[in-house]
């Protein structure tokens, strides 16, 4: 937003010719030229002038800023009220209540009566047919929302940084105001409901959608979304030895054949989103490092339910019972899985 806001707001801009003001329009990616042809003459097309995907996203961002304590207001207001109604339920009452709220809100902001289905068929190849996701159409909805509010004229008072216009009656009325609101304070009341109670896969509003765009760019390197998921958060999530658990995932996503045969992908991949400077992962040989055994163990044991492959705990890693010492030097035994649990979590911090 920033970027954009008042880039206009200089006087040597302002001296500038048509042609030359043209070229600094297209040259700073603020509007686009498409031509449309009169029939009257052919010869002399019609210039006409659009606001570029980011001039038309910040200008959109820009009238969120100047609105969000109104949004809050109903935000807060919603959840205040909603979460004094459900106090004291059970789960299953409070889910029944959310999604009532949920389905009420969503019919509220959707504005189009009819519902968008598709046709696709199951494993056992029979067709079925499912509503489209919510989330993917309230997207669609936004953004045919930011292409309506984005005027020629707004999006010129826009990059002129002219604030003074955005709080004029007259703006306001042709915004229609409390529209804008209601849409932008009942979007982030479903989100944060779908948040917590999962009614659908939201891949637009949330960090996920975020992780799902950038699994595109590595859908070469690792074979589902799932699997990409998975490894990017046990990733962000390692604290201590983190070259020394990478590489132990490496191990486990090859085992579990989950990533393709393409180390210097994964490496990649680590590089860029990880912010590290590899140039190669160590290979150990089978019971070269316990501790490394241990941890792709654990790790094919938590992605088998994106495998084929099942995976069990081998007898001589569960037969003997673990002493832990404490400070005091006094000994405490453990049973089979307690002390499972407990090397997992502490020595090698894994959840």
């Amino acid at each position: 937003m920033k970027k954009y806001f008042g880039i206009l707001k200089n006087e040597k801009v302002k001296d500038f010719k048509i042609e030359k003001l043209l070229d600094f329009y297209i040259d700073n990616e603020l509007f686009y030229v498409s031509h449309s042809y009169s029939l009257n003459n052919i010869e002399k097309p019609k210039i006409d002038l659009k606001p570029t995907k980011k001039v038309i996203n910040a200008y959109y961002d820009y009238l969120k800023e100047q609105l969000s304590r109104n949004i809050n207001r109903q935000f807060l207001l919603f959840f205040n009220d909603f979460n004094n109604r459900i106090y004291g339920l059970s789960n299953k009452e409070k889910r029944k209540i959310v999604l009532k709220n949920f389905n009420k809100l969503y019919k509220r902001i959707k504005v189009l009566e009819a519902s968008f289905v598709k046709r696709e068929k199951d494993d056992n190849g029979v067709e079925q047919v499912k509503n489209m996701n919510r989330f993917d159409f309230l997207y669609g909805r936004l953004n045919g929302q930011k292409q309506q509010f984005a005027t020629t004229e707004n999006i010129l008072q826009f990059l002129d940084g002219n604030g003074t216009y955005f709080k004029s009656g007259k703006f306001n009325n042709d915004l229609n105001k409390e529209q804008f609101i209601a849409f932008e304070a009942s979007l982030k009341i479903l989100v944060s409901l779908n948040g917590k109670y999962k009614f659908e896969e939201d891949f637009h509003f949330t960090d996920l959608a975020k992780i799902k765009k950038l699994f595109k760019k590595y859908s070469d390197t690792f074979k589902s979304f799932e699997v990409f998921l998975f490894t990017h958060k046990k990733i962000e999530n390692f604290r201590e030895a983190k070259l020394a658990h990478i590489t132990s995932l490496l191990d486990a996503l090859f085992a579990m054949k989950l990533i393709y045969n393409k180390k210097n992908g994964f490496l990649n991949y680590i590089n860029l989103e990880h912010q590290m400077e590899l140039t190669k992962l160590k290979h150990y040989e089978a019971k070269q490092n316990k501790q490394h055994d241990q941890r792709v163990q654990q790790f094919k044991l938590e992605l088998q339910e994106y495998s084929a492959k099942k995976i069990e705990l081998l007898s001589e890693e569960v037969q003997k019972p673990y002493l832990i010492t404490s400070k005091k030097k006094n000994l405490k035994k453990f049973t089979d899985k307690d002390a499972l649990d407990y090397l997992f979590k502490n020595t090698f911090k894994c959840n």
